[in-house]
């Protein structure tokens, strides 16, 4: 019973990390996605993707396609005159529907998406803590300077936009300086001469993200990268693989602890029956016979444990997702709870891995036992 309860602590304890791990990695993933989509086309040179209808269209066509979305994206100096305030910011030009399709306006706070307004001047849309720093002054006038307005005369390519709305979209690196301005605004500061910084794809419902990389690619040349979310943000991807690869380890010497209480358990069990052992080689058992009795119950105490296990960290993942008996900082304003996401093949890992040790944990005791000779056991 101590050495089922080892095992089913060890797994409990890695169901319910890798299933909050997994959680959180899923809402990260789906945060940094609703801003930079799935997949993105860029200019493998950094120049603009030229402005072709029939290269977009030919996009849209394929299956495993849902949507095309063409971005300007650029640095640049956000300066509020009537209240002098000045910050840094990234600017991304987007057009009014491309701003709906990616669900970006369900991640409004206040206002309405970036769009000309009727005095011709476009509406602004900030991130959340970006528009604190702005003090949410809806209506006022906001400059926009990007580098090259700094190398120039005239100041040539400054933008001029309105305060129309507050984003949160879920992660605060992006909510501190994140602006949304129309498409004709953005190409206006940063591409004059026309054409695109890259086009967003969203893959349609049923195809991986692999077998939308592969469609596009066959009808990309190879002046454009087809690159995924992940490969643009290696660093983030890199960082939540570390994190579950180390946390995985981590809580699996809980396990591996609880294995040599499997095999002390199982040594003892050995010394104590070792007339019975005796007897049963006297009377013709061979050797495999007594390594599978006690290989048998090491997979016993593991499966046992292992179910148990399993039973209590998906309790424990429904107890933390529903009952928010563990409050996030404030950071993370953004998530009432832990973002729970429970991922079947992390559970069947962790069951199979037990498993998998307390049937070594019970190897050297069988292996012992097998060995023994009958006239020693049957003398003591």
């Amino acid at each position: 019973m101590v050495s089922t309860a080892g095992v089913t602590l060890g797994v409990a304890a890695l169901v319910i990390v890798m299933s909050v791990l997994s959680g959180l990695a899923d809402f990260i993933g789906r945060s940094v996605k609703a801003v930079d989509a799935p997949i993105a086309i860029l200019s493998a040179n950094s120049s603009p993707l030229p402005d072709d209808s029939s290269f977009i269209s030919s996009l849209q066509s394929l299956p495993q396609v849902q949507s095309v979305s063409p971005f300007i994206e650029g640095e640049a100096v956000a300066r509020m005159p009537s209240r002098d305030i000045e910050a840094g910011c990234l600017i991304r030009g987007v057009t009014e529907s491309n701003f709906h399709a990616a669900g970006l306006d369900t991640m409004l706070i206040w206002g309405s998406p970036p769009a000309i307004q009727t005095d011709d001047l476009p509406g602004a849309v900030l991130g959340m803590y970006l528009s604190e720093d702005f003090m949410h002054s809806i209506g006022d006038t906001i400059l926009f300077f990007p580098p090259s307005a700094f190398f120039s005369s005239g100041r040539t390519g400054v933008g001029r936009a309105v305060l129309a709305g507050s984003i949160e979209t879920g992660l605060p690196v992006n909510d501190r300086k994140i602006v949304y301005l129309p498409l004709e605004t953005a190409s206006r500061m940063f591409l004059p001469g026309g054409g695109y910084t890259g086009l967003f794809i969203e893959p349609e419902k049923g195809f991986t993200l692999e077998q939308t990389v592969n469609a596009v690619e066959s009808i990309v040349p190879d002046s454009m990268n087809v690159l995924t979310w992940q490969q643009r943000n290696p660093a983030l991807y890199a960082s939540l693989k570390l994190e579950s690869m180390g946390a995985f380890a981590a809580i699996l010497l809980i396990t591996l602890v609880a294995s040599f209480n499997i095999t002390g358990t199982i040594a003892r069990s050995v010394v104590e029956r070792r007339r019975d052992i005796a007897v049963l080689k006297a009377i013709g058992a061979h050797r495999q016979l007594i390594l599978r009795v006690f290989l048998w119950e090491g997979l016993l105490v593991g499966f046992t444990g292992a179910i148990s296990g399993i039973l209590l960290g998906l309790a424990g993942c429904w107890l933390i997702a529903s009952a928010n008996i563990i409050q996030l900082p404030d950071v993370y304003s953004f998530h009432d709870s832990f973002p729970m996401k429970i991922s079947f093949q992390a559970v069947f890992t962790a069951g199979g891995a037990a498993i998998l040790i307390s049937l070594l944990a019970a190897l050297v005791p069988a292996a012992r036992a097998s060995g023994l000779e009958p006239v020693k056991g049957l003398k003591q």
